[in-house]
């Protein structure tokens, strides 16, 4: 096998693919209209599929943020219960 040069072997990658083009297109079984609804229909669902992903995702966290915020409550409410329970003591004793 003989050395080629990247020109060549460029020249051949982009024959290859226009070869390759041509005989897809000669052999698709749907015509270029039909082809390019089908792509439309492909791309409106994975937007929709992007968009419920998207709404579903910032439900999840805003129902985390809720969580974690009633979290820090109860620790705010416990920190603060037990200071007070210490001032009690400390004034008892």
């Amino acid at each position: 096998m003989g050395h080629f040069s990247k020109r060549q072997m460029a020249g051949f990658f982009v024959t290859g693919a226009a070869v390759g083009a041509a005989v897809a297109l000669l052999y698709a079984p749907k015509s270029g209209a039909q082809t390019r609804k089908d792509i439309r229909k492909f791309s409106k669902r994975t937007v929709d599929q992007i968009d419920d992903l998207q709404s579903d995702l910032r439900e999840q966290i805003s129902d985390g943020y809720e969580q974690v915020m009633v979290m820090i409550d109860n620790v705010k409410e416990y920190v603060e219960d037990g200071k007070n329970r210490l001032q009690k003591l400390i004034r008892t004793a």
